[in-house]
């Protein structure tokens, strides 16, 4: 699966931004803000729901983006298929 930390390295670098520049746009200090952001993508660290809100709104992404699992292994596609076969009905 697609860790936070991954989903918020590639959309830093898409908005090419450095890691102190996201971070003091998320209000970070200036000190520590490309600390707080390696923490971040290296999974360190995972934000509480405001700070994902916040992640969400300087990158201009929706939430989702971020909290919704994104498959990436073979095998949770194959369960994944799996379970919307078995549950289909259920999950409309």
């Amino acid at each position: 699966m697609i860790t936070f930390g991954r989903k918020l390295k590639h959309l830093r670098q898409k908005n090419h931004l450095t890691q102190k520049e996201l971070g003091m746009a998320m209000g970070f200090p200036e000190d520590s803000a490309d600390v707080r952001i390696a923490q971040y993508e290296s999974n360190v660290r995972i934000p509480k729901e405001d700070l994902m809100k916040l992640f969400s709104a300087t990158l201009g992404v929706p939430v989702d983006v971020f909290t919704v699992p994104v498959l990436s292994d073979p095998r949770e596609y194959e369960v994944a298929s799996f379970w919307m076969h078995e549950l289909g009905a259920e999950l409309e």
